[in-house]
């Protein structure tokens, strides 16, 4: 199975994006860059950097971070830290804005935050674009919408916090790491928008003894 670009163009914000953040919050943005791959629609994450002071240091992500007082919007703070982050230019061609998707509230270490995550995609036209990965990048990689759809990459991911252990959703692509957490939320919200799952329970499998 394949997925076409232009179901990502047709689907993706058909319906306004869910605010869940109060007034008082920080806030952060992460962009999901979609491109036309050979095995169809492509996805592009990053490996973050391994640092001891990062919570979330080695996992896979979006590109993206904390909002800052010069950025005009949330769209620009993706759109700079992916800048910043990759060296890929979001608010000019060959790039195009596509909109908001779901509001997260922000989780570390198994501890909630007042703080927004807010994704907001793009999709990059033309030829792979050259990525230039910065210090806080281990790599950058995409991934096709039809691997993340595909049942049989769904897993876990095994954590332990202060020698108690927890079991979190996982998608396999194919990397050391595993994609889990946060943006395995946001990835789930994304296959639901373009019908490539039922619902979002769909993506639930059976939950193993820990």
């Amino acid at each position: 199975m394949t997925v076409p670009l232009q179901t990502v163009l047709d689907r993706l914000t058909e319906r306004p994006a869910r605010i869940v953040a109060s007034d008082d919050w920080k806030h952060a943005a992460v962009a999901s860059v979609f491109r036309d791959g050979d095995r169809g629609a492509e996805l592009l994450f990053i490996e973050r950097a391994h640092h001891p002071k990062d919570p979330w240091s080695g996992q896979i992500g979006f590109p993206g971070g904390r909002a800052e007082d010069a950025d005009a919007s949330l769209e620009a703070t993706a759109a700079r830290e992916t800048r910043e982050e990759l060296g890929l230019e979001l608010l000019a061609p060959p790039a195009r804005r596509l909109g908001a998707l779901d509001q997260l509230q922000a989780r570390a270490r198994r501890q909630i935050i007042a703080m927004g995550i807010t994704p907001y995609a793009f999709v990059v036209d033309g030829p792979r674009p050259e990525l230039t990965p910065n210090y806080e990048v281990e790599e950058a990689f995409w991934v096709p919408l039809s691997h993340l759809a595909d049942p049989g990459r769904r897993t876990w991911f095994d954590a332990s916090r202060a020698g108690v252990p927890y079991r979190f959703q996982a998608i396999d692509v194919e990397r050391p790491t595993l994609l889990w957490g946060l943006t395995h939320y946001m990835v789930t919200e994304i296959l639901h928008r373009l019908a490539l799952v039922d619902d979002v329970d769909s993506l639930t499998i059976p939950r193993a003894s820990v």
